[in-house]
């Protein structure tokens, strides 16, 4: 469910004034980070084995990580179980 630009707003600054005196939010990678679970959640529902390898590479994961070859595993895995 998405929250209108006014709520949104006012929740970055409910939770900037809550972290004051604390080491600071940075509300553009916070931002970003929810764009990019929202893509991989989409991916993740409705998408295919090749949807997955282009999200990886656009958010900078590389073919040749570790990370890379365990999120093809899940995603096998997972697909093997439905």
């Amino acid at each position: 469910m998405e929250r209108d630009p006014e709520s949104e707003e006012i929740e970055k600054v409910r939770r900037e004034e809550m972290r004051r005196g604390r080491r600071p939010v940075d509300s553009q990678t916070l931002a970003e980070r929810k764009r990019m679970l929202a893509a991989l959640r989409e991916i993740v529902n409705y998408g295919t084995v090749e949807d997955l390898k282009t999200a990886m590479r656009e958010y900078g994961l590389s073919e040749d990580s570790p990370d890379w070859t365990a999120a093809l595993q899940i995603w096998n895995d997972a697909r093997e179980q439905t």
